[in-house]
């Protein structure tokens, strides 16, 4: 954004220089980028009399005039209109410069010298030549002769450029600054004809005065769209001359970026600049059916845009269509067959309100960014247009002697209201540490446009403040904080102590439990991932998951940058598969990889989707490098079994479970549900070979999600536990069950019918002769100790009993000899 400082100057009386401007600029949190001295070099252009005029010997369109600069008479030839005896014009005398180097110097004309030349508003703005039908400056016949023409038309200037982030778009235009400005000076807002007679830029939005509502036209406006477009203002200006605007608006509209184009065209540039808020004007005589409608684009619709290319409509783009079709781009850019050309004589000033994602998505797929897509990309006043549109009406009368309609068309479905906030200035002792007076706040916030209403109570520091439209930046009480702190003064904030800032007492204890998860993790060996939260529509369907699973229910963006990151992630387990693809096409042979994130949920009845907090771990490939002392280690289902044991050990959690066959996208053979006091905390499996197809990756991939949430809740804080003073005893038993009885339910019941068991593993497991078909030996060592006795061989031989009668009576079991 580039801000003009003497146009800033037309609003706010501002008592400093450019230089400390731009100072209290930054300190007060507008990013400036630049301050450049705009000179125009126009040496020797000065004011001059028209004393005579005569026709031209040889040239009928032409006339020799004889001009007088205060000193010295000169003799000119010129075409201009303007170049008429009595008239005050620019005189570029012999010697003078123009821009782009161009030094006039005296000339032969068809056998006539010529000694300098009268000169237009696009040969000292630009350096080029006069355009079609663009006549010489003409000054108020008391101007004083001789005069330079920087001091006459007051074109020498300074530039502010300002890097805006997102939520300084109310600064997008002359007047947000010049609201920042009045509020660091102390100054009121000067505002411009007719926003006066409005509550413009004030905290109840922008009203029109009762006798401006009404409209006597016959012009109609349609919004089929009103989530697109939710309101539409068409201001008629009918009788308007063609031409170029005077020379303070073209200087203006260079300084801010903006080409000059014609008066009607820059009516509208200056006033979006002006006021943030985008215009366009149509030809009135050229709109069909006397009706506007703000629409969605159709299959197969195409738009002529003002730059002169036929650009196919995607179906859906918002659009401004008439009756044979589109006429603009919403809120992008206008078509040509609507243009104004010196032939229009009426026109109808477009000021709308369309919706940011809307234009943002169009100029992207367009490839056009543009000043007014810009501003409507970041935000509007969404009650501004009528006031607005009344601005370049204004204007449009004054430079291109247009008439203004009656009042103004609109078609308005917005639901705007007006924030309220209850602001308790107590807390900025608690954000900023500084104690700011209320009425201090009440002086700031007001001098931004807020409206502010103390709350009557004895002792009560609560400020009721309403939000202007225009800030669409302020949502809560926290953004009211940041706008008195930077107009209080962050150099009145003093260094505190870090303790003092910091909040006291214990630590959460889940904190202090998921930083304990994640040294676990890396403990084991795991190289922690950060996979990307969106996922492509592929990478949920090849997960397998059934059609009521809700992780295949994903949320999707409503409007995302990329296909393929389209959706919300349900699980962690999609991104670390495509990590191993990555890894496995960069030859990384196989590891261990864990990440901790969060996943989303559809939440009926809300507008936010529902998180959860997940761990997913992944094992593949060689996990042990084969060297002369130890085989080589490759990733197993029993691998990742024991990592978890570990893991859920390292927590505290002693009662896990694992029953078998956990759902897609786990091997049916080859996977388990992980559940512990009495709830679910997650599956492990090795990925189904038609998952892996679907994201090409090579095998075995044995994976292990977790809720972090109920890891958490069955932790337990590790207690003391006293050395044993008597000795271990070890016994080995094997028993003959079904093959199909799982080990770990076997386990299971061995834990929980012996006594005195420190230690329960399995050593082997046999199926082959003398073990008959269909049995499998499973075979344990059993550890016992008792804190307080050393174990007898009838204490052994009775639990060994009890045991052998529990896993009997469970599966069948008969003890293998």
């Amino acid at each position: 954004m580039n801000v003009v400082w003497k146009w800033l100057k037309d609003y706010v009386d501002i008592p400093w220089d450019p230089q400390e401007a731009v100072d209290r600029f930054t300190m007060a949190g507008l990013k400036v980028e630049s301050l450049s001295d705009q000179r125009l070099d126009l040496s020797g252009v000065v004011s001059a009399k028209v004393l005579e005029v005569v026709p031209h010997p040889q040239r009928p369109d032409l006339k020799v005039g004889t001009l007088y600069d205060g000193t010295q008479r000169l003799s000119v030839v010129s075409g201009a209109p303007g170049f008429a005896q009595g008239n005050v014009v620019l005189l570029a005398t012999p010697g003078s410069n123009l821009p782009g180097g161009i030094t006039v110097s005296t000339m032969e004309i068809a056998g006539v010298p010529s000694q300098g030349m009268v000169v237009c508003s696009n040969e000292i703005l630009s350096g080029e030549t006069h355009r079609p039908g663009e006549d010489i400056i003409l000054l108020p016949g008391t101007a004083l002769l001789g005069k330079r023409a920087q001091d006459l038309l007051d074109l020498d200037d300074y530039v502010i450029e300002l890097e805006l982030t997102v939520n300084y778009s109310h600064c997008l235009s002359m007047l947000g600054v010049a609201i920042e400005a009045a509020a660091l000076a102390g100054k009121p807002l000067k505002l411009p004809k007719p926003l006066q007679e409005w509550d413009f830029a004030g905290f109840l939005g922008s009203r029109a005065p009762a006798e401006q509502t009404g409209y006597t036209g016959e012009f109609r406006i349609g919004l089929p769209d009103p989530d697109l477009c939710p309101k539409y203002v068409g201001k008629e200006v009918r009788n308007i001359t063609f031409g170029y605007s005077p020379v303070w608006m073209e200087r203006r509209l260079m300084l801010a970026g903006m080409r000059p184009i014609n008066a009607v065209v820059d009516v509208t540039n200056y006033v979006m600049l002006e006021t943030g808020q985008p215009l366009h004007a149509f030809d009135l005589d050229k709109i069909q059916g006397k009706t506007i409608s703000a629409r969605r684009s159709r299959p197969g619709e195409t738009i002529l845009t003002l730059d002169g290319e036929t650009r196919d409509l995607a179906p859906g783009t918002l659009i401004v269509a008439d009756g044979s079709g589109p006429v603009a781009v919403a809120g992008v850019m206008g078509n040509l067959t609507t243009e104004v050309t010196p032939s229009t004589k009426s026109i109808l000033l477009e000021s709308a309100y369309f919706d940011p994602l809307s234009v943002r998505r169009t100029y992207r797929q367009m490839k056009l960014r543009t000043e007014a897509a810009i501003r409507f990309e970041k935000g509007i006043d969404p009650s501004a247009q009528p006031a607005v549109a009344e601005r370049a009406a204004w204007l449009a009368a004054k430079i291109a002697k247009g008439e203004p309609g009656q009042g103004y068309a609109e078609a308005d479905h917005s639901s705007h209201q007006v924030r309220r906030l209850s602001f308790h200035t107590g807390e900025l002792q608690r954000t900023l540490g500084v104690d700011i007076p209320k009425e201090e706040c009440r002086k700031i916030l007001e001098g931004l446009r807020f409206g502010v209403t103390p709350v009557e109570k004895e002792g009560d520091r609560v400020l009721d403040v309403t939000v202007p439209p225009r800030r669409v930046d302020i949502e809560e009480e926290v953004d009211l904080t940041e706008e008195i702190a930077r107009y209080y003064g962050v150099n009145y904030f003093e260094p505190l102590d870090l303790d003092r800032a910091a909040p006291g007492g214990p630590p959460d204890i889940n904190f202090v439990r998921k930083d304990r998860l994640k040294d676990i993790l890396v403990s084991l060996g795991g190289l922690e991932c950060v996979t990307n939260s969106l996922l492509a529509p592929s990478d949920i369907q090849g997960m397998g998951w059934d059609q009521d699973d809700p992780r295949q229910k994903s949320v999707p963006l409503m409007n995302p940058l990329l296909s393929n990151e389209s959706l919300l992630r349900t699980s962690l387990l999609p991104g670390l598969i495509k990590v191993a693809v990555s890894n496995q096409r960069s030859k990384v042979e196989g590891g261990l990889f864990w990440e901790i994130g969060r996943v989303f949920f559809e939440s009926l009845g809300e507008e936010l989707p529902r998180e959860a907090t997940q761990l997913a771990i992944m094992y593949y490939g060689t996990t042990r490098p084969k060297t002369w002392i130890q085989d080589q280690g490759e990733a197993s289902f029993f691998g990742m079994k024991g990592l978890v044991e570990s893991l859920l050990a390292l927590l505290g959690i002693q009662d896990a479970v694992y029953l078998r066959r956990a759902g897609m996208p786990f091997h049916p053979g080859k996977s388990a549900k992980i559940v512990a006091g009495g709830s679910t905390l997650g599956e492990i499996g090795e990925i189904h070979p038609v998952c892996m197809k679907d994201f090409d990756a090579a095998g075995p991939l044995v994976m292990a999600w977790f809720s972090v949430d109920a890891l958490l809740a069955l932790a337990r804080e590790p207690s003391y536990v006293e050395v044993p003073r008597f000795m271990p005893v070890e016994r080995d038993l094997a028993v003959v069950v079904s093959e199909d009885t799982p080990v770990g339910e076997i386990l299971q019941c061995v834990r929980t019918s012996a006594e005195n068991l420190v230690s329960l593993e399995v050593f082997d497991v046999w199926r082959k002769p003398p073990v008959p078909i269909g049995k499998k030996s499973v075979a344990m060592r059993l550890v016992y100790q008792a804190g307080d006795r050393t174990l007898t061989e009838e204490e052994l031989a009775e639990d060994r009993k009890r045991v052998l009668e529990a896993l009997s009576a469970r599966f069948g079991a008969e003890q293998r000899l």
